[in-house]
């Protein structure tokens, strides 16, 4: 299949690639995760924790930079008309596919943004992240050129696609007000400003740009158009010049997450196939569910959940090394995405 690319389309994902990567290695030097400045999956997961769904204190905030991102994209897409409120599209379904999408990132600790950050810092285990999340991406291409399809949407009422932004406005007043039974980390987070600014400014950013970090691949393998993973190749090329910049590069040097290369792959792998199947990364589930889609907010609250389960069950790659639990799971939801791909097919 001959590649191309929509010129104009590309150079705006490419901007907000840019945006994406040079605001996390910001966000890092500020006080954000190393090589995590903005990650929706482990964002999600410390959300999780500050309402006590699992019990690693290190990992327990309430990010404001996913309200941020939310009110940016929102905002974008009402100034558009885009704000249109919709649902009802294999809504269980979404959830749970979700979850196993989960698994595997927090088995290799990145979801797809992350990957790209970490790559961008010299990570050497984020080369096999990398290889699985193509791979991932390309086996969830064949289900879809093969007609899965998880239906279609129709029109919700507006109450409907605003409950997703009641929530997160409701987290962002404990995250002012503090009350005690919230649960949050003193460390890992920058300045509540910064946060904001740069997280408004990727909301804006996504929504208008349909920024998507495995949506590239997909578009790749099934049609042959390279536009949309232009905002990957950015968000790798800001973020690694920004961290040049500012002095927190570490080229060969493995800081975060596992180090094998085998179970990054894998885990990567599932999150691939499972963002293609979801018809985006965490990152476009969470702008689509700004715009009003609430199957993507259901999604959002998969990936949460599923973030919650992989701590509490020790599914997560903690203490320097990825459990047998862990190495279950990812084998597991591997086989169950496959099933997923091989019998949630369109009729014909």
């Amino acid at each position: 299949m001959r590649s191309k690319i929509v010129l104009n389309d590309a150079l705006w994902v490419a901007g907000a690639g840019a945006i994406a990567g040079a605001g996390a290695a910001v966000l890092t030097s500020l006080g954000n995760p190393v090589d995590g400045g903005i990650s929706i999956a482990c964002f999600s997961r410390d959300m999780a924790g500050a309402l006590g769904f699992h019990q690693v204190i290190e990992f327990s905030y309430l990010r404001p930079e996913l309200f941020a991102i939310v009110f940016g994209a929102v905002l974008a897409a009402t100034v558009k008309g885009a704000f249109q409120p919709s649902g009802g599209s294999s809504t269980m379904l979404r959830f749970f596919i979700g979850m196993i999408c989960s698994f595997g990132v927090f088995a290799f600790i990145g979801c797809p943004m992350r990957v790209g950050l970490r790559l961008a810092g010299g990570d050497p285990a984020a080369f096999a992240g990398l290889a699985g999340l193509i791979a991932g991406s390309g086996i969830g291409t064949l289900f879809l050129a093969k007609g899965f399809t998880l239906g279609k949407t129709s029109a919700v009422s507006r109450m409907n696609g605003l409950v997703f932004h009641c929530i997160l406005a409701l987290l962002f007043v404990f995250l002012i007000m503090r009350p005690s039974f919230i649960t949050l980390s003193r460390q890992r987070h920058a300045p509540l400003i910064a946060s904001l600014a740069i997280g408004g400014l990727l909301g804006i950013a996504g929504q208008r740009t349909k920024l998507c970090f495995t949506g590239g691949f997909r578009n790749m393998f099934l049609i042959g158009d390279t536009t949309l993973l232009m905002g990957f190749v950015f968000l790798v090329l800001s973020a690694f010049f920004t961290n040049l910049a500012l002095g927190q590069e570490h080229v060969g040097i493995h800081l975060i997450g596992s180090a094998d290369m085998l179970w990054s792959f894998l885990a990567l792998t599932v999150v691939g196939i499972a963002s293609t199947l979801l018809g985006g990364c965490p990152f476009r589930q969470l702008i689509l569910a700004a715009q009003g889609n609430t199957d993507s907010a259901i999604t959002v609250m998969g990936i949460t959940a599923g973030a919650a389960i992989s701590y509490n069950y020790y599914l997560a790659f903690m203490a320097d090394s990825l459990d047998r639990n862990g190495k279950v799971a990812v084998i597991g939801g591997l086989i169950i995405l496959i099933v997923i791909g091989l019998f949630n097919r369109k009729k014909t």
